[in-house]
């Protein structure tokens, strides 16, 4: 009754479940009474996620009587289907202790590779909000949360991880309040109405719309850039995908993540954070000229500012003028307030430099267009998939939805029907890092891009 071209067919042709059950051998008992098999669970757990369905009790409800739902669960319409209650059972124990959606959304990455969708070359990095299953309304203090009585499960894991943390939190002048049944989460004020929330991070590799690597983080602005780096070392050290070009916005164009970026063997196409035109109607530091070969600025009267210090933790470099220089310059109402001029300058500026001279480019701009393709991946998320709102509490709660997510926006990409994987794309690269030894080293070295001849009425 099926049609052959129904989603859940592609997807299930495209699904591979074998490594599942491998990691879960050591969570059974040769004794007792036979457990649910984790691949109904599993795949359950996709169906919802592909038809937006965020209640575990309608989705039982929606297997009963659904018979696609059936088949790809492999039920037989007399089959008895769970109870919404041994979803919670092994998601806090089985399948967390055995990181199971982790091994469900990698093996759809290895899927990707192996049908060749990956082109290895151009990557983006971005973060979305996701609000979590807790009001606005309910905050308290931090230090109150490890003597609430009857504590919920994500306040006590909360409670573990931050450990001694909770009290230095409570004394904090900048801490706003941690939400009492999801402390885990961030509030943010990105949206209309301060809420409570998650950050989805995303690697997405941007000609296909393929995520290589999600990561959950509490919505602020610090841990979704550190988030970059951990995808960026964990894509690379398990898919050993090293992609040419890192394109992201100006929330990452710190120095410390474009010199992580340089180091990685990628060009960051990232806009530089840049602060040096804000000085209250001075000179700014573009005034100034720096000598490479003896590490020292010329002020416009040809005065040196000499290397003076350098702050090891956050890699700032110290320059200064001679006060006996300044009190005799002409331009100093126009340059300083102070006995003398001072200038600092990053140790990974010359990161910074290359960021900027790469806006000029063609291929700076293109990466700016694919960039696009993660903004696509969290509107479909979002739109399509039911993920505006997090049905689980908790960092663990949350890292588990975006997985789930993940792995479907990927069976997705592999679903697509047979004309439109078949049709030529624009821009289709020769993966760098993916790539037999047959290629050659030309074709790799070089952007090889096949554009598609245009055809006009």
């Amino acid at each position: 009754m099926l049609p052959a071209d129904h989603l859940l067919r592609r997807v299930d042709r495209c699904l591979d479940i074998g490594e599942l059950r491998q990691a879960l051998a050591g969570h059974y008992s040769a004794r007792g009474r036979p457990s649910i098999d984790p691949e109904l669970l599993i795949r359950m757990a996709l169906v919802g996620r592909i038809y937006a369905i965020t209640s575990e009790r309608r989705l039982c409800e929606e297997l009963r009587y659904n018979l696609a739902y059936r088949w790809f669960c492999r039920l037989a319409p007399g089959d008895k289907v769970p109870h919404h209650s041994t979803f919670s059972k092994n998601r806090h124990g089985r399948f967390r202790d055995a990181d199971v959606f982790r091994i469900l959304f990698e093996s759809t990455v290895r899927r990707c590779i192996s049908e060749g969708l990956i082109g290895g070359k151009d990557a983006a990095i971005d973060a979305s909000f996701i609000a979590a299953d807790a009001s606005w309304q309910r905050k308290t203090v931090p230090g109150y949360l490890p003597y609430v009585a009857n504590a919920s499960r994500a306040v006590r894991e909360w409670v573990h991880d931050t450990g001694d943390a909770v009290f230095e939190m409570a004394r904090s002048k900048s801490c706003q309040g941690v939400s009492r049944t999801d402390p885990a989460a961030a509030w943010s004020a990105r949206t209309v109405r301060g809420r409570f929330g998650y950050a989805l991070n995303a690697l997405v590799d941007t000609p296909s719309g393929v995520a290589l690597d999600v990561k959950a983080t509490p919505a602020r602005f610090a841990e979704e850039v550190d988030a970059g780096r951990v995808m960026l070392e964990r894509s690379a050290d398990r898919f050993d995908y090293r992609p040419k070009r890192v394109a992201a916005d100006k929330a990452y164009g710190s120095a410390n993540f474009l010199g992580f970026v340089r180091d990685h063997g990628a060009i960051p196409h990232i806009p530089v954070i840049d602060r040096t035109q804000q000085t209250k109607g001075k000179l700014p530091r573009t005034a100034f000229s720096y000598d490479r070969d003896i590490d020292s600025f010329t002020c416009p009267t040809g005065k040196p500012l000499r290397h003076h210090a350098f702050h090891l933790p956050t890699g700032v470099h110290r320059y200064a003028a001679d006060a006996r220089d300044c009190e005799a310059c002409v331009l100093r109402k126009k340059c300083t307030t102070a006995r003398r001029r001072t200038l600092v300058r990053l140790d990974d500026e010359d990161v910074r430099d290359l960021a900027r001279a790469e806006v000029e480019t063609g291929l700076y701009k293109r990466s700016m267009r694919l960039r696009r393709g993660v903004e696509r991946f969290f509107a479909d998320a979002k739109g399509k998939h039911g993920m505006r709102r997090l049905h689980l509490r908790g960092i663990r709660g949350a890292e588990e939805e975006f997985l789930i997510g993940a792995a479907v926006m990927n069976l997705m990409v592999l679903a697509r029907p047979q004309r439109l994987t078949g049709k030529p794309r624009r821009g289709v690269c020769v993966p760098a890092a993916l790539t037999p030894t047959a290629i050659s080293a030309r074709s790799i070295e070089h952007d090889v891009i096949a554009s598609p001849a245009r055809r006009y009425a």
